[in-house]
C-alpha cells in the first residue's frame, strides 16, 4: 500500500519514519458467492477439506462447529511467514458468542484451528457428508452461504487500532496517551480518524495488522502481546456477500510468531467484537 505522507495528520508528521518502518506484508481477500467449490479450495463458509482419518470438529457439548474459512496455501500468493502448501481451517461455534471465550481466547473448546500439511484431491480419501447444526434449538452464525476467495498481496502500515501503535510509533504506552501532547482541538477527529482512513486495516486479510470496532484484546494481557494477526474476516454485505459479526463487527485470529513458524496452531487466539 502506497500512502502520501503529506496526508498524515499534522501531529503525526514527525513520526513518518516510524510509520514507514512498520510496513509488513498482508494478503487482502475479496469474496464472491459461489455455489460450486471443491473440498480443497480456499473459501469462506461451505464444506471443509477433511481426510477420512480425521474427525469433524465439535464444541465442548459435542455440537458440530461451522467452517468459517479455509485457506489452501498453494492457491495463494507467497507470504514470508506462512506455509506455501497445506490447508489451514478456522471453525467457529454456533452459540450466541460464535464459539469465542473472551476470558480464555486461546482455549479451543468451542472453536478450532487445524492444519493439514499434506493435501489429497482424491475424493475417495475425503469425507463428503458432514454433520449439520440445523437440528439445534438455536444456531447462530456470522455468515450464510459460501464464498470463493481472490487474493491480493499488499504492504500494510501499522493500524492505529493495533495495541503496539502507541509504543512503536509514538513512544507512549497507549495511543490515547498521546492526546496530552496534542495541540489541536479534537484528537479523535483531527488525528486518530484521519490516520485510520489513510492506513485502513478493515476488510478480510491474512497477516498484516488488525482492525477492531472496540479494542485490541492483546492490550492488557502481556502473555499475548507478541501475537500477530493470522486471519481477519470482516463484516461484509457487498456484491452478494452476507457476513455480519453482531452489529457490523469483525473477527480476528492471532498467533505467536514462533508457533506460526513451527506450524503449531493449537494456541491461536480467537476474538471478535462489534460496535
Amino acid at each position: 500500500m502506497t500512502i502520501d505522507l503529506q496526508q498524515l495528520p499534522a501531529a503525526l508528521q514527525a513520526y513518518k519514519n516510524q510509520i514507514l518502518a512498520s510496513a509488513k506484508p498482508s494478503i487482502e481477500m475479496q469474496l464472491s458467492p459461489s455455489e460450486h467449490l471443491n473440498l480443497w479450495q480456499s473459501k469462506v463458509g461451505g464444506e471443509p477439506y477433511l481426510p477420512l482419518t480425521a474427525s469433524y470438529p465439535v464444541d465442548r457439548e459435542g455440537r458440530p462447529l461451522k467452517l468459517l474459512a479455509q485457506l489452501n496455501f498453494s492457491e495463494m500468493p507467497a507470504h514470508p511467514d506462512f506455509p506455501s502448501t497445506g490447508i489451514l481451517q478456522f471453525f467457529i461455534g454456533t452459540d450466541d458468542l460464535y464459539g469465542a471465550d473472551f476470558d480464555e481466547p486461546r482455549l479451543q473448546q468451542d472453536f478450532r484451528v487445524q492444519y493439514f500439511e499434506q493435501v489429497t484431491q482424491d475424493l475417495a480419501q475425503l469425507h463428503q457428508v458432514f454433520p449439520s447444526s440445523s437440528n439445534a434449538d438455536e444456531v447462530y452464525s456470522p455468515l450464510t452461504g459460501q464464498y470463493a476467495l481472490t487474493f491480493n498481496p499488499t504492504e500494510q502500515y501499522i493500524s492505529i487500532e493495533d495495541t503496539h501503535f502507541g509504543r512503536q510509533i509514538l513512544a507512549v504506552d497507549q495511543v490515547f496517551d498521546f492526546e496530552e501532547q496534542f495541540e489541536g482541538e479534537d484528537f479523535y477527529e483531527e488525528c486518530y480518524e484521519p490516520y485510520a482512513d489513510l492506513c485502513p486495516a478493515n476488510g478480510h486479510r491474512i497477516g498484516g495488522y488488525p482492525f477492531f470496532t472496540q479494542s485490541d484484546p492483546r492490550e492488557f494481557n502481556p502473555t499475548i502481546q507478541d501475537y500477530v494477526l493470522l486471519l481477519q474476516i470482516d463484516s461484509d454485505t457487498d456484491n452478494g456477500v452476507d457476513i455480519m459479526w453482531g452489529d457490523c463487527g469483525v473477527g480476528n485470529f492471532f498467533i505467536h510468531p514462533n508457533d506460526l513458524k513451527n506450524r503449531d496452531f493449537s494456541k491461536v487466539l480467537y476474538n471478535w467484537d462489534c460496535s
